[in-house]
């Protein structure tokens, strides 16, 4: 049997972003902020756990887990973890 580690992208105060392939799994605290950008890339959003305020261009709204949502190329998003929340990031042109 052979076990890899899974390569950790990004580790600080909100939380950790582990590198699964084309994919990410983003575990993040209460109360922090990611995204807060515009990326050229299409992305495909899965939120397995918790609680978000998700804002996708000028649109905002409260989002409760399980769901998925796809941000555009260059729109703004950000996501406020209302609670512990767990994502998978799917970029689609990787």
């Amino acid at each position: 049997m052979k076990l890899n580690k899974i390569r950790i992208i990004k580790s600080d105060e909100r939380g950790i972003i582990y590198d699964c392939g084309k994919s990410s799994f983003i575990s993040r605290k209460k109360g922090s902020i990611s995204a807060n950008h515009t990326h050229e890339d299409p992305e495909i959003v899965y939120l397995v756990k918790g609680e978000i305020e998700l804002t996708i261009g000028d649109e905002i709204q409260i989002v409760k887990a399980p769901v998925m949502f796809k941000t555009g190329p260059n729109i703004y998003h950000k996501l406020i973890a209302l609670t512990d929340i767990e994502l998978v990031i799917d970029r689609e042109n990787e």
